[in-house]
């Protein structure tokens, strides 16, 4: 007779009603678990509530700390209770919370297993902006942690490739996808000029660098050349940028951002910072959108040759080049588009990567 395995995921930041691309990651890996036999424990500053959903208010990140106590102790608790659990904890927040709450958690449920659910390789991102000893620790905990659990994994070749370097661990790959949407089904944002489309929050600083660049280098080559062009950029309330040109859209609903992103007539991303695989980038790829974007932009991305509608370039001057040159490309290409939503659905994903475990 197999084994009836329970899923307890934890996350150290609210997923459900997800608001950015990791939270939206971490929340459809939760749902698609092939398993009626799963719980999510998560911290947020506000009231959540929702099915096989526990949710601990934590207001700050000292707040987060003491509240691991209490988290543990839950878990604890409900691994006692239903046997053969899988304990999946998030890892799109520091790392030092997921190295205490295993400290705390281990010696209690010692017939589970842990997962840590990479979403990038943490101590290269606080290498780029955090300070010697944030840094230091990190890598300290990352370490710990890819050694002590179970099962830790990477969401690509790239990723695993420099765990085994750093870490000298192995990983197991665990791509980033998304719920597929049904294409037909979007209604294309039909506008009476063609645009060029940008997305993220510009709170974190990646996008914020991507779109100094668009605004600072890149567009004003292409409203020289053809000032017809309008940039569309969702993801923030409010951006700093006043241009004839540029149109602030804010934070939309899913199904609004799918109806911009199906009505652009370009996706761009000019990223000079870029950690694990955005899921902004495989949005684009599954609707199968011609896409300018920087080398750093694609990192993490299993792109096939045959399937490519990508021009790659770190050059402002080129960038815009290409902007012009492919501004009246189909806005969806089939073909593309039917590859990218095989390869990353997140339904298929998730079940593959469960079955492994």
């Amino acid at each position: 007779m197999k084994k009836k395995y329970n899923f307890v995921i934890i996350s150290f930041f609210r997923v459900t009603n997800p608001y950015s691309g990791a939270s939206e990651i971490s929340y459809n890996f939760f749902k698609n678990i092939p398993s009626k036999n799963k719980k999510l424990i998560q911290f947020s500053n506000i009231k959540q509530k929702e099915k096989q959903t526990q949710t601990i208010i934590a207001s700050s990140r000292i707040d987060k700390i003491f509240k691991i106590f209490k988290m543990a102790s839950i878990v604890a608790k409900y691994c006692t209770y239903k046997k053969n659990s899988i304990i999946i904890v998030e890892g799109a927040s520091w790392i030092g919370y997921t190295f205490l709450f295993y400290f705390l958690t281990k010696n209690k449920v010692k017939n589970s297993k842990f997962v840590y659910h990479s979403h990038n390789i943490e101590f290269l991102l606080r290498k780029q902006k955090n300070n010697f000893l944030i840094t230091a620790l990190t890598k300290y905990f990352e370490k710990y942690v890819s050694k002590k659990f179970d099962i830790f994994t990477t969401v690509s070749n790239s990723d695993k490739r420099k765990v085994k370097e750093i870490y000298n661990a192995k990983s197991i790959l665990l791509p980033n996808g998304i719920n597929i949407p049904k294409l037909k089904s979007i209604k294309e944002k039909k506008l009476k000029f063609n645009y060029i489309f940008f997305c993220g929050s510009i709170d974190y600083l990646p996008n914020k660098e991507a779109l100094d660049i668009l605004i600072d280098k890149i567009m004003p080559l292409v409203i020289k050349e053809n000032p017809n062009i309008k940039l569309i950029v969702s993801g923030s309330k409010k951006i700093q940028y006043r241009k004839n040109y540029l149109k602030n859209i804010g934070f939309v609903s899913k199904d609004k951002f799918y109806s911009y992103l199906k009505g652009a007539s370009l996706f761009v991303n000019p990223m000079k910072t870029a950690f694990g695989s955005q899921v902004k980038m495989i949005s684009a790829l599954v609707f199968g959108k011609t896409i300018i974007a920087s080398k750093t932009a694609i990192l993490g991305l299993d792109i096939n040759n045959k399937f490519n509608k990508i021009y790659i370039t770190d050059n402002p001057k080129i960038f815009s080049k290409l902007i012009l040159k492919n501004i009246f490309s189909k806005k969806i290409n089939k073909i593309n588009s039917n590859f990218y939503q095989k390869k990353y659905s997140l339904k298929r994903i998730t079940s593959d990567f469960i079955c492994k475990i």
